[in-house]
């Protein structure tokens, strides 16, 4: 059983058993395919097992470490820690070039080209050639984070207005939370027991958030008495959350907090940019995809303030890529050091080719 010494016996050893224990009641050693010692020995473990697979069942889901998914919603109601629900991405569309007092309504759609529709939440006029109106995806999830500058179609015409506008800083989608980052959360409120404003309070307390995966305090931020919480997304080409989600913390935290509001400062991290420079042996396109994501998830995993990125675990990362036989690391030529509020990133991953 789970996380248990206790022995539970294949349904073969259970037959065996069922069926000593009857024909020694019976005082008999004949063992016939259809006798009823048989019989009932076959049919009563069959029973028995189910039972021993259910107390397997229990054994397993009465921690959260090792709880279904469905078994997580009541260790997470337990301990106040719910799954955080999918957020819809925000943000403007922006039409240059309008002639001023044209206006939209809010409710108005609008089409990115992979049919993602986003609907405007304000009304608003144009003013000195710019048309700028806040909208917001209508399908909660990552899937509305919008590069700038992708167009958005007009569903339906709005007079005076052209049938294309451009995003404008639309962000901070997040989708359902991933189960095992849920459990970790769920694990860290049985294992961080609230003090009232220790360190693991404000880490919880900010990851409670949606979009919010890491986070980070600083004590004495802005001088004795104050704290400063940086914030993290799971993003991998750029964490820094949006100036929405970084409010959503302060407002989740300044009830909870015994640190009065006006000493409390959220923020997001300053990013490190790291390029690459790798000779790679078989050098393919599937190869640098598979060491750029394993790179990727190194920043994440070993990134953090006041940390040390080390060559060798970088060499470790590349290794562990699928079809990578072997390979040179050019650079980094050391290892990095993070700031206090640093957080590293991938930049340009330059591939050099083996002399011959």
């Amino acid at each position: 059983m789970a996380d248990s010494d206790f022995y539970r016996p294949p349904l073969p050893d259970l037959i065996t058993q069922i069926r000593n224990d009857i024909l020694s009641r019976f005082q008999s050693d004949e063992v016939l395919r259809r006798a009823d010692a048989e019989v009932y020995s076959r049919t009563v473990a069959a029973a028995v097992n189910s039972l021993y697979g259910y107390l397997d069942y229990l054994a397993r889901n009465m921690l959260p470490d090792l709880a279904d998914e469905s078994w997580l919603y009541r260790h997470g109601n337990l301990k106040k820690c719910p799954r955080k629900q999918p957020a819809a991405a925000t943000g403007w569309a922006r039409w240059d070039g309008a002639t001023d007092g044209v206006s939209i309504a809010a409710g108005v759609e609008l089409q990115r080209d992979d049919q993602v529709v986003f609907v405007t939440t304000a009304a608003a006029k144009a003013a000195g050639g710019i048309l700028r109106i806040p909208v917001e995806c209508e399908t909660a999830g990552m899937t509305g984070n919008t590069d700038d500058g992708i167009k958005l179609t007009l569903i339906s015409p709005v007079s005076g207005l052209s049938s294309t506008a451009l995003a404008d800083t639309i962000a901070g989608g997040s989708d359902l939370e991933d189960v095992e980052q849920w459990r970790a959360r769920i694990i860290d409120r049985w294992y961080y027991i609230p003090q009232s404003g220790a360190d693991p309070d404000y880490v919880e307390w900010a990851e409670s958030v949606a979009g919010i995966t890491r986070a980070w305090p600083l004590r004495n931020w802005d001088g004795p008495g104050t704290v400063g919480v940086m914030c993290a997304t799971d993003d991998d080409m750029d964490p820094t959350p949006t100036a929405a989600q970084l409010q959503s913390v302060t407002d989740y935290i300044t009830p909870k907090s015994p640190v009065a509001g006006s000493s409390l400062f959220v923020f997001g991290p300053t990013l490190k940019t790291v390029n690459f420079q790798i000779l790679l042996n078989p050098d393919t396109t599937d190869t640098r995809t598979a060491v750029q994501s394993e790179l990727k998830a190194f920043l994440k995993r070993d990134g953090q303030p006041n940390g040390t990125l080390e060559i060798s675990r970088m060499n470790e990362a590349i290794s562990s890529a699928a079809g990578e036989y072997s390979h040179t690391l050019l650079a980094p030529s050391a290892d990095i050091v993070l700031g206090d509020t640093e957080l590293p990133v991938a930049g340009t991953f330059t591939w050099t080719q083996q002399s011959s």
